[in-house]
């Protein structure tokens, strides 16, 4: 008959399987599926960020104590509604998700949710540790609802991309994370204050071309303001807040890119060659600051990447 309704119900015996499906996905949720629209869920990482892509009709859920026992860390909830509307509860605060606007939630705290028809989202789990350091006073963030904007439809785009590629080698994965969060970061402060969401996009900007130059150890931010066309001076306000500057921005993502290529590659390449990769005028320099954020040198890393057969 035209017009049917063809969705599959959710019979007693698929409910276990489904649940289970909804429930590994995700953190942990008690959930009622009673609405009678089977669901459907798909998962993807980005680094030590995961998103959940998910189809759910009717359903009521909550975490509690016996739910946040079950944490596999301290992570927070981002809430990208595209159909349907979805309703949040933690902490006394309530959000309201309909299409085209996110909200936040604590994963270490209990919360409830409700949607009363179909429901189409994506949810971003990032390491809470990670967006504090972006987001200073982020108990304030949560369940407020972020309107629709440009930035968050980017965000929601730039995930999109991320799930089409096949595998992301493990510092890909880590570039596309850092710019999944970047572009949060941005909405949030896009949903405070115009300006400030200007501010976070140059940001992710200026990020991405300092990640896409970290071999270079000529690389001055002169060169990045000429690059990104903004002054000296606006790119060092950019980084105001964020809890390092530029030039400390650059200089841990180098060392990130080093300790991965180390870990990695170890056995095959020198640290004089890991060194230059990463855009340091030589390797002494290069070992001083190594065994600075790592606690060992160098030398001691390689020894511990495993044998590439």
């Amino acid at each position: 008959m035209a017009g049917a309704d063809t969705t599959p119900a959710v019979s007693e015996q698929d409910d276990e399987e489904l649940f289970e499906e909804i429930a590994s996905s995700h953190l942990r949720w008690d959930l009622d599926l009673s609405g009678g629209t089977s669901p459907s869920a798909d998962r993807w990482w980005l680094g030590d960020t995961w998103t959940v892509g998910c189809r759910i009709g009717p359903m009521r859920g909550r975490r509690r104590a016996p739910e946040l026992r079950r944490n596999p860390g301290e992570y927070v909830g981002v809430l990208m509604v595209h159909h349907g509307t979805e309703i949040f509860s933690q902490q006394g605060t309530t959000a309201t998700i309909t299409p085209g606007t996110a909200a936040l939630w604590d994963g270490v705290r209990p919360v409830d949710c409700a949607t009363g028809g179909h429901l189409v989202k994506h949810t971003m789990f990032v390491p809470r540790e990670a967006l504090a350091r972006e987001v200073p006073d982020l108990d304030a963030v949560f369940v407020r609802t972020l309107p629709a904007s440009d930035t968050l439809q980017l965000l929601r785009g730039w995930l999109n991309v991320a799930r089409g590629q096949a595998v992301l080698d493990p510092e890909a994965a880590r570039t596309a994370e850092r710019m999944a969060v970047d572009l949060l970061v941005a909405a949030i402060d896009r949903a405070r204050d115009g300006s400030r969401g200007t501010q976070a996009v140059l940001r992710a900007q200026v990020k991405a071309f300092l990640d896409d130059h970290l071999d270079d150890p000529d690389l001055t931010l002169d060169t990045v303001a000429r690059a990104t066309a903004i002054s000296l001076r606006y790119l060092h306000l950019l980084f105001e807040g964020t809890g390092e500057t530029a030039r400390e921005y650059l200089r841990h993502r180098r060392l990130e890119r080093a300790h991965d290529i180390l870990l990695r590659h170890g056995d095959l390449v020198s640290v004089a060659e890991v060194a230059r990769r990463c855009g340091f005028d030589n390797p002494s320099s290069f070992s001083r600051a190594y065994r600075s954020r790592y606690g060992r040198s160098p030398r001691e890393a390689r020894h511990e990447a495993p044998v590439l057969l």
